[in-house]
């Protein structure tokens, strides 16, 4: 029977399709293949947006970076497989792109030519491409088209400069009333309600852009939008100590910043599917594309074969990112890798316990230490002094027993006193351990 079992295994292991390793005398599952996957692409200009409008067909846009000087639309019917150029223009860059349906898609930028804006339409899937004249003070710094008739455009050269069309772009209104910054960045939930990034200000409008209201005021400058609804979104800014993202599911009332570890950059594209798998890109993290699986609360990092600076996603397993080249995923991008907590010791603690925060006072990033006598979650919360919540931070795996260690970064807090607490849990509602500390911020 031995001898008939080792047969047996030997032959599993030669022609299975899924490759074994022992563990600690386990036998388990072990993939070899990437998460991410490199596609080819007919073109080295560097992608500048990227949408999919189904697990088969996309779009893709290119700058006019390098030589020649010509900026590209390629597009594929198969998932990236093929991609195929559909449209290049001389002198001219592409820098935003808006998929309406299968056969209804916009591509914008700027025209050096004709120092007026550069916007592509196909009503045919990208068969052809029609020039759209533009007024010659115009330029596509972010678009997005509600439908085949109705868009809006945002410039970051010339001041406040927002502008909506209800024909398809024959015609563009001007509509800045109340911006007072640089606009970059624009985003719509519907014809009526809209938001708009101006350098480090947040605009909301309820009326179709006739007028802005200034909504939220961050530290650093405003490089994405995502808005799931008026209640829930993410912001992507420029990154001064660490990458950083705001989060909030209250319509802004509170915010709730996270630095994405462990790179500085602008945080330059922000998709989700749901309110709980975020993806955010920052092309200057070497290789890596950060995600959520709490709404925001912690973010992690996976490896891409280039420095994704736009993302596209059809669910939560199936997309595709882009900057150097696209690499597409089916699987959701695979093993996310955190940075922020460290285990400093494995040996099991008598009892759970929050140390003292170090160095304390502090100015900028502190240390918080605590241990564990078993796997558990936890949650750590930053209050100020009236009991407002400043921060949340919380696991979305068992930490093992023992003593761990968190940073906190705390650049984007004023001066005080905050206080800092664990909450300790079974992942239920079953709370094993709950205190709290001060600590003191001089900066």
């Amino acid at each position: 029977m031995k001898k008939l079992l080792l047969i047996l295994l030997f032959a599993f292991l030669r022609f299975s399709a899924v490759p074994l390793f022992f563990s600690a005398g386990c036998l388990l599952p072990f993939h070899l293949h990437s998460q991410w996957v490199q596609q080819t692409v007919p073109v080295s200009k560097p992608i500048t947006g990227i949408k999919f409008i189904d697990a088969n067909t996309g779009w893709a846009c290119t700058d006019n970076t390098g030589s020649p000087n010509r900026a590209y639309i390629i597009y594929t019917s198969n998932s990236g497989t093929n991609w195929i150029i559909q449209d290049s223009v001389n002198n001219a860059t592409y820098g935003a792109i808006s998929v309406i349906n299968n056969n209804t898609v916009y591509c914008g930028g700027y025209d050096f030519s004709s120092n007026s804006a550069n916007l592509k339409k196909t009503t045919n899937g990208g068969l052809n491409w029609v020039l759209i004249p533009t007024p010659t003070n115009m330029a596509i710094a972010d678009m997005v088209f509600l439908n085949e008739d109705s868009g809006w455009s945002c410039s970051s050269n010339v001041g406040a400069d927002v502008r909506t069309t209800t024909n398809g772009g024959l015609n563009w209104i001007v509509r800045t009333s109340g911006i007072l910054q640089q606009t970059q960045k624009i985003f719509f939930l519907n014809y009526n309600t809209g938001y708009c990034g101006a350098n480090t200000q947040l605009y909301k409008t309820t009326n179709a852009g006739l007028n802005w209201s200034l909504d939220h005021v961050f530290s650093t400058q405003i490089q994405s939008l995502y808005y799931l609804s008026s209640n829930t979104a993410w912001i992507g800014l420029t990154g001064d100590t660490s990458s950083k993202v705001a989060y909030t599911s209250n319509g802004g009332v509170n915010w709730v910043i996270t630095g994405l570890q462990p790179y500085i950059g602008n945080v330059t594209d922000i998709f989700t599917i749901d309110n709980q798998t975020v993806y955010a890109c920052q092309p200057t993290a070497l290789g890596k594309i950060y995600k959520t699986t709490n709404g925001g609360l912690q973010w992690g990092y996976q490896n891409v074969p280039s420095d994704p600076i736009k993302i596209s996603f059809i669910d939560t397993s199936l997309g595709w990112s882009g900057r150097i080249g696209i690499s597409k995923t089916t699987n959701g991008g695979g093993i996310i890798t955190y940075v922020g907590i460290i285990s400093i010791n494995s040996n099991i603690p008598n009892a759970y316990k929050l140390y003292q925060n170090y160095p304390n006072p502090f100015n900028g990033q502190t240390n918080i230490k605590f241990s564990l006598t078993k796997r558990s979650f936890i949650k750590f919360r930053i209050y100020d002094v009236t009991g407002k919540e400043k921060t949340l931070w919380q696991s979305d795996k068992e930490l093992e027993a023992g003593t761990h260690e968190l940073q906190f970064d705390a650049n984007d807090l004023s001066s005080g006193v905050y206080f800092y607490s664990i909450t300790v849990s079974d992942g239920t509602s079953n709370i094993r351990f709950k205190e709290t500390r001060k600590m003191i911020l001089l900066k």
